[in-house]
């Protein structure tokens, strides 16, 4: 017979999975998610605060946060996607409503780097596994402008 257990120590990450009807029917509360959000406007220089684990958004997706994503409920990194490949992507930022993701936001500068090829191949293929999120990929121009597209669930650019 399998190994005898409480329902209350059950792992989070296995309650977050279960689904509201059935945490409900097993009296387990839903569990809460902490989100932290750090502070905007600082470059974060690559580096990551060691004590926290926090990372910060560089310069170009702070004014990205500050000129576009406005009055939003928006956080940094909120949230890390498995992708049936098996690859993970984490979009810059979530704009979440009624406490739900609903918008992802990939921010890219002027200059493209050698990941830049990568992250455009996951941030399609995030838009393909999850239609019910909005998905937008915002590059900086070199005159400081932004070109903002929005990608729909099969992959259609607007």
């Amino acid at each position: 017979m399998g190994a005898k257990f409480r329902l209350s120590e059950l792992p989070v990450c296995v309650v977050a999975r279960m689904r509201p009807a059935d945490r409900a029917a097993l009296g387990l509360a839903a569990p809460v998610a902490a989100f932290s959000v750090p502070e905007t406007g600082k470059d974060r220089g690559g580096t990551e605060d060691a004590k926290k684990g926090h990372r910060r958004p560089n310069k170009t997706e702070a004014e990205y946060a500050t000129k576009v994503l406005r009055g939003l409920d928006a956080r940094y990194e909120a949230v890390s996607i498995r992708l049936a490949n098996g690859h993970r992507y984490t979009p810059d930022w979530v704009v979440f409503e009624g406490g739900r993701p609903a918008e992802c936001h990939e921010v890219k500068g002027a200059h493209r780097f050698g990941s830049h090829q990568r992250a455009r191949l996951a941030f399609d293929q995030a838009a393909a596994e999850w239609p019910g999120v909005r998905w937008v990929w915002a590059e900086r121009r070199g005159d400081g402008t932004w070109r903002v597209r929005e990608v729909r669930g099969s992959g259609q650019w607007q």
